[in-house]
């Protein structure tokens, strides 16, 4: 992954949305980029890195509102716990709940099946073509580290502590909120007593809190909504819809450039997603289930498919369905090639501050 990053330079120009950068307005903050650093520290903080990394050093600005709060809080903390700089300590934020995601996913995982079938399970996550994500400057490994953690403590019946990590989840990213359902799913499933259901309701919390600061101290909760348009996601899309959308840019297109190549990488993913749903469906959890299609209607559900791709891994029982389709040893190392083959080729291009999901 490093080769690929330090290598991009040779083959892929550079973009303005580069690590160190911020693109959004034109102060360039040189807390960002310190020429000391390598390239290969800074070049895991761009395009959203950038956004986190100016939250965390001083908060929410322009159109940023779009970002949920807890990791550039985390990452404000350990700076100003360490004095490192702002992005070494992303990166080790990054860094920790990643260890932990694998910690989390691997006691969930043999609650359910063997140690061959869930090491068989990381590797195909480890290769995902955007599994570079969970490592950078991103809040990607601390949702999942936050959800794999709700889960298990639901799973194990301590339902209140699953609900309070439940919390984070949704302070982290608003894919958080299908831990809602779904958890309630898996409550009643297992004959639990309907007030049991109770602590879920910390879970939206998460949410509503950084929405009540929004209201109180920044003007007014629609600011997210306002600093989604810049991606288009500011409205309600039926999901069907955003599918209809995509299939005429693919099959309309006129030039076969980058974002065309983008564009079709997310169709394939939610394709591919709606194909592992219908054939797996009896071979996970049904809580599972709920969970894995509520994460993907929750973007899906602005009227765009941009990262899809990085949800896919959050809507990790995907990962479990996807594991078990291949049989025979080359098919398995043949397809886990490609797949990370291609997750070199987009760290190259991201690493040059092109946006890849």
């Amino acid at each position: 992954m490093l080769a690929a990053g330090l290598a991009a330079p040779k083959f892929i120009s550079q973009t303005s949305f580069i690590g160190s950068r911020n693109h959004f307005d034109e102060r360039l903050p040189k807390w960002l980029y310190d020429g000391r650093l390598p390239r290969w520290i800074w070049m895991w903080a761009s395009l959203d890195g950038n956004h986190y990394l100016s939250i965390a050093r001083d908060g929410y600005y322009g159109l940023e509102y779009g970002f949920f709060p807890l990791y550039p809080i985390l990452i404000r903390f350990l700076n100003s716990l360490t004095g490192l700089q702002f992005v070494i300590s992303g990166l080790v934020i990054s860094y920790l709940s990643f260890l932990g995601m694998m910690v989390m996913g691997w006691k969930l995982l043999r609650l359910d099946y063997s140690a061959d079938r869930s090491k068989s399970i990381f590797y195909w996550f480890l290769v995902f073509p955007t599994a570079f994500f969970l490592i950078s400057v991103y809040n990607d490994s601390l949702y999942l580290f936050l959800a794999l953690s709700s889960w298990y403590l639901a799973r194990k019946k301590r339902i209140w502590g699953g609900a309070a990590v439940g919390y984070f989840a949704a302070l982290t990213r608003i894919t958080g909120l299908a831990l809602l359902p779904a958890l309630a799913v898996e409550m009643i499933t297992s004959r639990r007593k309907v007030k049991e259901l109770l602590p879920l309701i910390l879970i939206p919390l998460g949410t509503l809190s950084y929405f009540l600061y929004l209201e109180v101290f920044r003007g007014g909760w629609r600011l997210f909504l306002s600093s989604m348009a810049i991606w288009g996601q500011e409205r309600f899309v039926f999901p069907l819809q955003t599918l209809w959308r995509y299939l005429n840019i693919i099959f309309g297109f006129q030039t076969l450039d980058r974002a065309y190549l983008v564009a079709s990488m997310e169709l394939s993913v939610v394709i591919l997603s709606i194909l592992l749903l219908i054939k797996g469906w009896k071979s996970v959890r049904l809580s599972y289930l709920v969970y894995a299609i509520v994460v993907l209607l929750l973007p899906s559900s602005s009227g765009t498919l941009a990262g899809m791709p990085r949800y896919f891994l959050h809507a990790f029982p995907l990962m479990l369905i996807l594991s078990s389709l291949f049989k025979h040893r080359w098919l398995i190392i043949s397809f886990r090639l490609v797949f990370f083959v291609t997750q070199l080729v987009l760290f190259a291009y991201f690493s040059q501050g092109h946006f890849v999901s």
